[in-house]
């Protein structure tokens, strides 16, 4: 089996030629068409792909097998994030020793999302997977039968460069995109927190995906893209398959020289919509995110609906919804207290619904709606 290689790839610049940026696909295949369908994406554009495309969504195989159609017509450029990157080592590494863990991690994968990127590869070459054993039987025939697609995955590049912009998944390590080909794999690809973790300020914008994008707010919870004027960086990742209330951003450049304030953003999710029957005004003060980097929580009290609960990270004391908290109580997923700013009509995105009211979405900002709505 072929190996990903930290590689660097020069984009053709062709001005006046539109170039549209998507990241962290995570096997939502459908979600990958129908924003590129609302972008009017067109043999005449040029689409990069900046990592991710595969697992923690319902058809990774089949989002591979888009990609690579995509990629047939000659307007397509896919690069490798940390998953896809994975996969590939992992499979090949399958053995007595680490099937069982291996195991481990389809079944948790199979609990949160109900499949797993091996579990598609085994189901079509005929085999169910159950123990260990299973995983270590199957696989022969999986590297055999998906040898095109695994080489395929082995080829992406780890960072491109065009005009006036930069494509990584994770990361550069070193302010020269061409310094970085020293540089693991795994360094450029699993940048966690770049935005704010990099020392340096880019000449030209680096757009990246990988750190969902509502990490960098403790105050505000949003997915839309985030951009740091100071160091030039674009983060893109808008939590698709990671986070319930995820999405798929998609930029869209004019040319690969146009200037920042020129680029636009198409977003999709899967969520149920609604429409607003009245305006809300948000009550004025301060909010809070609690996200995973902050979760754990100190339960005050138990409701059948809502629990009050404290926030270790910054003390803060609030009702959340029970849905929202682990089983132990000791975590809280994803939330904001935020309320939305709501006009009559308005269309939003789903996400709770409870006795007082909704969270939902609008324009890629999660927070609290307590009006009436009727579902579309």
């Amino acid at each position: 089996m072929n190996f990903p290689k930290v590689c660097l790839r020069t984009i053709p610049h062709k001005p006046g030629q539109r170039v549209l940026v998507v990241s962290d696909v995570h096997g939502h295949a459908g979600e990958l068409r129908r924003i590129l369908e609302k972008a009017s994406f067109s043999d005449d554009d040029l689409l990069v792909i900046v990592g991710d495309i595969l697992e923690k969504g319902p058809d990774s195989l089949g989002t591979l097998r888009y990609v690579m159609r995509l990629c047939e017509n000659g307007n397509a450029i896919p690069l490798i994030g940390n998953v896809d990157a994975w996969q590939i080592t992992v499979i090949d590494g399958l053995n007595e020793e680490n099937a069982g863990g291996f195991l481990e991690y389809l079944e948790g994968l199979r609990r949160w999302k109900g499949t797993s990127f091996y579990d598609e590869l085994a189901a079509e070459c005929g085999y169910t997977l159950r123990t260990a054993d299973d995983i270590l039987r199957a696989k022969p025939d999986i590297q055999a039968h998906f040898a095109r697609e695994f080489d395929f995955l082995a080829g992406f590049a780890t960072v491109a460069v065009g005009g006036k912009y930069v494509f990584v998944h994770g990361g550069l390590r070193e302010a020269n995109p061409a310094d970085n080909l020293q540089c693991d794999l795994y360094a450029l690809t699993k940048y966690d927190a770049f935005m704010t973790s990099t020392p340096h300020t880019f000449e030209n914008y680096v757009i990246v995906g990988h750190w969902p994008v509502n990490l960098y707010s403790e105050t505000v919870q949003q997915l839309n893209p985030v951009i740091d004027y100071e160091k030039h960086i674009i983060a893109i990742d808008g939590g698709c398959g990671i986070k319930k209330e995820g999405q798929l951003n998609l930029l869209i450049l004019p040319d690969l020289a146009c200037d920042i304030s020129e680029i636009s953003v198409v977003t999709k999710d899967s969520l149920p919509r609604i429409r607003a029957g009245e305006a809300q005004t948000p009550i004025a003060g301060d909010s809070i995110h609690i996200n995973w980097l902050t979760w754990k929580v100190e339960l005050l009290e138990r409701g059948d609906e809502f629990s009050r609960i404290r926030h270790l990270h910054s003390g803060w004391e609030l009702w959340v919804p029970n849905s929202y908290l682990s089983d132990d109580n000791t975590r809280c997923s994803d939330y904001t207290d935020a309320e939305l700013s709501v006009q009559k009509g308005d269309e939003l995105s789903l996400i709770c619904e409870t006795s007082r009211g909704c969270i939902a979405k609008k324009d890629g900002v999660v927070g609290w709606y307590r009006g009436t709505y009727e579902k579309l």
